[in-house]
């Protein structure tokens, strides 16, 4: 499948009520484009941080049955929005591409996990492609949302859900982790889920990309 190329612009905000949050959702008519699935993650950098020094990210990602390589460029200079280039394509065999990291020097430096449900907001008839992309994150330090498409759409979708841009964030989920550990006193090592019956293929995929430590 080719590279997908393009900007994205997207922000973060922390919910309290992921049960009424999906209602609103529907009642606004987004529509689900994917279920509730388990997303592992791995960043690869240098031994010395050169991605993370400008912001940057190379990941490899796996959500439900599929898996992406991305790479994320350094976010343009914005109080409320994170913008920037992304290069990103599906892949099927993703232990190649992570042989191919490190036989380049690249090694996992941060591993998180979290349980996504994926909503668009199509456009009105004759208008064209999905113009905005709605996440619903379930993570290890909490829930949020991730609005992705036009500062104008992300605006307005948060405005319909009861949010303003005081509730956007553009930090990480790996400098989200880092707050979460710095409150807690805490060692920060990897965001991952407790190990569970109920969350046993966590391990299947821990085996599958690797294991990293060591936030980014």
């Amino acid at each position: 499948m080719p590279a997908r190329q393009n900007r994205e612009t997207e922000v973060k905000i922390r919910i309290g009520d992921s049960r009424a949050l999906r209602a609103r959702l529907k009642q606004l008519g987004l529509v689900r484009v994917h279920p509730k699935a388990l997303e592992d993650n791995v960043l690869f950098d240098t031994p010395d941080r050169a991605l993370r020094k400008v912001r940057s990210i190379l990941r490899l990602r796996s959500y439900g049955s599929r898996w992406t390589v991305t790479y994320k460029g350094t976010p343009e200079p914005d109080r409320y929005f994170k913008s920037r280039l992304e290069f990103e394509s599906e892949i099927d065999r993703p232990e190649a591409i992570e042989a191919i990291f490190r036989t380049l020097g690249l090694v996992p430096v941060f591993r998180y996990q979290k349980y996504r449900t994926h909503f668009t907001v199509p456009r009105k008839p004759g208008q064209g492609e999905v113009w905005l992309d709605v996440a619903l994150d379930e993570t290890p330090i909490g829930d949020f949302i991730e609005l992705e498409g036009s500062r104008r759409a992300i605006d307005r979708i948060a405005r319909a859900l009861g949010y303003s841009r005081a509730d956007y964030s553009t930090a990480s989920y790996g400098a989200l982790y880092l707050e979460d550990c710095a409150k807690k006193n805490v060692a920060p090592a990897d965001m991952v889920f407790a190990p569970s019956g109920r969350r046993a293929r966590h391990q299947q995929t821990k085996r599958r990309i690797g294991s990293a430590s060591g936030a980014n």
